[in-house]
Formats: C-alpha cells, sequence, structure tokens
C-alpha cells in the first residue's frame, strides 16, 4: 500500500481527532483512542482498530471534510455506547440501524459546526418520527420499534441515510464470545468455528494437527478473548469518565448533551449483566465432557506417533465445572404483573440458561405461579419442556401478592429430600407483597421491573432490576 497515501491519511485523522477536541473536551480520551489500520474496507472498527482505505478518506476529506469529521465520531459514539459488545444479544440487521439512529440523534443534538451535513435536516424529520414512538432514543428501544413496527423496505431506508461505518466486526466479537470464555462472565463455552477472523486476532493459525499447533491456537484464543474483555473494560470506564464529568460540569456545557447524560445513565445503571445475575445460582459438580486442560498433549502426540493410532494417555471425560443441577422460577401471577412479560422474562432467562455447559445432564427447574396461594408448579427436565411451557403458558391467579407459599413449598421439598442441590430461588414481581420474616436456607432473588427499583426487600435477599429491553432482547 502506497506509505505516502498512509501519511496523508493519518494526518487527516490528527486533524479530525484534534477538531472534535476543541470542541468536546470532555470526551478526549475516547475520541483519540483507536489504533488506525490502513486497509481495503472503507471503514470499520471494533472498539480497538480502526480500519479504513487511505484513498477513500482522502476523497472524502478533499470533497467536504465535515462528512469525515461527522463519520469518524460516529464510530467513537458506538463504542462509548458499547455497541459492538452488545451486538450479541439482537438481530443483526435491526441493530445496526438502531445504533447508527441513535449515535446520530445525539450528533445532530450537539450542533456543531464542524459535524453539519446537508442531509442533517432530512435526518431529523425521520428521527422526529421515530421519537413519537420512543421516548429516550436508545439503540436498545430504537431496535424494538424497528422490529416491531416497521417493514423491511423501511427499515432499509433508514439504513441508506444513517450508516457510516460496517459493522461486520461486532459479529465476529460473537462468535469468539460464545467460545471457550464469555466477553460478560466466567463460564467456558464451545470453541468457535471462525474465532481467526475477528479484528483483535492479528496471530496466524495453521491447520497442522500437530499437538503445538493446537496449543498455539489455544493460547491465541485465550489471548484474544483478554484482548477483547480488556477493550471493553477500557470503554466502560471511558464511558462513565464522560457521564462524570458532564454531571459535574453541565452548567457549563449546557443542556444540549442532556439526552447524552440520560443515554449514559440507562447504559450504566446496572453493574452486571443478567447472564452474569444468573451465574449466582449456580453449584460445583461434575460434568461429562472431555476436559482438555486436566491431561498432556505431549504424551498423547507421542503415543499416536509411536504406535499409529494409539495414544498412550486419553482425556479425563468429566469435568468439575458451575452450573445448574435445580433451580426454583417463581412467578408473581398478581393482576400488576403482565402476560407477556412473565413469556418474556422466562424466554430471556431460557435462552440464557440453554446456552452450552450452563445445565448439567440431569436437572430439575420449578416454575411456580403464585399470587396469594400457589396456583401452578411446572417441572421442566428438559429444553423442549422449557420451551414448550414457554410457548403455551397460561397466566393463573390474578389475585393480591404473598410470597410466603413458594417459601414454605421449597422449604417442604428440602426438608423430604425432593430437592437436593437447590441453586436458588429467582422471583420475578413487581415487589408489592408480603415476604418471609425468617431467613430461607437457601438463595434467594427478587426480580423487578425497572419501574419498580424503588422497591425494598429483605436484607437476606438479592434484588435485581430489569428493563423491558432486557426482557425483550433476543439472541
Amino acid at each position: 500500500m502506497d506509505h505516502e497515501l498512509i501519511e496523508i491519511s493519518e494526518e487527516i485523522f490528527r486533524n479530525i481527532i484534534s477538531r472534535l477536541t476543541l470542541h468536546l473536551r470532555f470526551m478526549d480520551i475516547a475520541i483519540d483512542r483507536y489504533e488506525f489500520i490502513p486497509d481495503t474496507f472503507s471503514f470499520e472498527c471494533d472498539g480497538r482498530f480502526f480500519h479504513y482505505n487511505p484513498i477513500t478518506v482522502i476523497q472524502i476529506f478533499k470533497n467536504d471534510p465535515n462528512k469525515l469529521t461527522r463519520g469518524y465520531f460516529h464510530t467513537v459514539m458506538h463504542s462509548i455506547f458499547q455497541h459492538p459488545f452488545l451486538a450479541e444479544q439482537y438481530n443483526q440487521s435491526c441493530w445496526d440501524i438502531a445504533c447508527d439512529i441513535a449515535v446520530e440523534n445525539l450528533i445532530l443534538e450537539f450542533d456543531l459546526d464542524c459535524m453539519r451535513l446537508e442531509s442533517d435536516h432530512d435526518k431529523k424529520r425521520q428521527i422526529d418520527k421515530i421519537k413519537e414512538k420512543v421516548d429516550l432514543l436508545t439503540a436498545q428501544k430504537i431496535y424494538h420499534y424497528l422490529k416491531d413496527e416497521l417493514t423491511g423496505d423501511e427499515r432499509k431506508l433508514l439504513r441508506q441515510a444513517f450508516q457510516f461505518d460496517d459493522h461486520t466486526s461486532w459479529y465476529h466479537i460473537r462468535q469468539v464470545e460464545s467460545s471457550s470464555e464469555q466477553l460478560f462472565g466466567d463460564e467456558t463455552h464451545d470453541n468457535p468455528s471462525k474465532a481467526t477472523n475477528n479484528r483483535f486476532d492479528k496471530a496466524s493459525h495453521d491447520s497442522d494437527s500437530d499437538s503445538s499447533d493446537r496449543q498455539k491456537e489455544s493460547s491465541d484464543e485465550e489471548a484474544l478473548i483478554e484482548q477483547m474483555k480488556n477493550t471493553m473494560k477500557d470503554w466502560q470506564d471511558i464511558s462513565e469518565k464522560i457521564e462524570l464529568d458532564l454531571e459535574t460540569f453541565h452548567k457549563e456545557y449546557g443542556d444540549k448533551y442532556e439526552t447524552l447524560v440520560q443515554s449514559l445513565e440507562k447504559l450504566h445503571k446496572e453493574k452486571y449483566s443478567y447472564e452474569q445475575f444468573l451465574q449466582k445460582f449456580m453449584v460445583i459438580g461434575e460434568k461429562m465432557m472431555i476436559n482438555n486442560d486436566e491431561f498432556d498433549y505431549i504424551f498423547y502426540t507421542y503415543g499416536l506417533k509411536l504406535y499409529g493410532n494409539l495414544p498412550l494417555i486419553e482425556p479425563l471425560e468429566y469435568k468439575e465445572t458451575r452450573a445448574l443441577k435445580e433451580l426454583v422460577i417463581a412467578i408473581d401471577t398478581s393482576g400488576s404483573v403482565q402476560g407477556d412479560m412473565v413469556q418474556g422474562f422466562l424466554q430471556k432467562t431460557y435462552n440464557i440458561l440453554s446456552q452450552t455447559e450452563q445445565f448439567f445432564s440431569r436437572y430439575c427447574v420449578r416454575i411456580i405461579q403464585c399470587d396469594m396461594k400457589i396456583q401452578d408448579v411446572a417441572l421442566i427436565t428438559s429444553a423442549l419442556e422449557f420451551e414448550d411451557y414457554i410457548e403455551h403458558v397460561q397466566i393463573l391467579g390474578l389475585g393480591g401478592t404473598d410470597f410466603r407459599p413458594v417459601f414454605d413449598y421449597i422449604s417442604d421439598r428440602i426438608r423430604n429430600h425432593e430437592i437436593t442441590e437447590l441453586g436458588g430461588l429467582i422471583y420475578f414481581t413487581d415487589g408489592d407483597g408480603v415476604y418471609p420474616k425468617k431467613q430461607p436456607d437457601f438463595r434467594t432473588a427478587f426480580v423487578f421491573l425497572e419501574g419498580n427499583k424503588d422497591m425494598t426487600v429483605p436484607p437476606w435477599a438479592i434484588k435485581y432490576n430489569i428493563d423491558e429491553d432486557t426482557i425483550k432482547g433476543g439472541f
């Protein structure tokens, strides 16, 4: 690639960073965070590396410096709001458009001379139309609006109007995230099929079956995942600092950043994901599975070389891990808890728990419906039973709310040895009911919808607030 073109492009980016920092000094760390990589792509960024085509950069900047400045800041805003790292939860086509609209809305509200474009009037008109249906234009809320209320053709028009960068690398992150270690948690998963396509991975992988290559591949994958975790943590810290600076000096900055503050507050309101929350209810046990961590490849491959197809040591066929054996999910079926939210909550919970290694081979999930008394108990022992229950669930009860019958039910089953390895109780409710006075002998969490976040629970219980976006978010 022509070094002169690269040098010109790098000088252009330095100019853009200076222009943006001059107006947005509270974002200086975010604006100057990327490593620039000349590539054949137009523009693509995974949170760490910003890939660009030098010829495209020069042409755009020559014709309209504001367009390139706007586009670069558009990408920075994606990272601030962690859009690449949240992408795994959503349908790609709708998530891409939702993220683009969310950041463009904020850029329009900033109203800076260095980012104004002729197309702004048309974008604002389309955004105003969305605002009639969506209160705060976060990517998550826009996503559900696009998915539920617009046709494919309507979404396509919005994509053309708001798109700047390529989001392909966001979904490479998804491939690695579902591999040997989760990006958002500590549980292990199957190896990815195409982890080497990720932009974080600079190492080459040979296709040889030699043990040293396999060990190198495993080591490279671990390094890749660690890089991704560090990148995500960096952007979490950056976005939290931006929010703090804006809240501290909001009078100086004025009202035009109010939506940015509100959006950052919503992003940071939960310190850990619902997936991490569910891990609290897992227990340690042995699973029947190949345990590659417990045997030496050297002796294994030596046997293959010496005897042809006879390894000296076979890998262990069990592994000690954390997963679910028994869990109780209680649903408050009083009139204040809506049926679609119940179904969405169960679906979200199932989506997470059904991932590889979240369950032991033999498990039991009890789903209890209760208002003033227990209305229904379902025993779930397989993925098919869980899916069928969610699809055909009927809410029973709709009376008042008393949590005590569920606690009595669980305590009786523990005494009778019907429940022996309980991970805990998750109670989905609005919180307005009668709590037990005595602390139970099992872990308990009350899950509230966002609007009930001010509800108090007994000191021995865990409280978790979940919003509609989290419940509706699919995989």
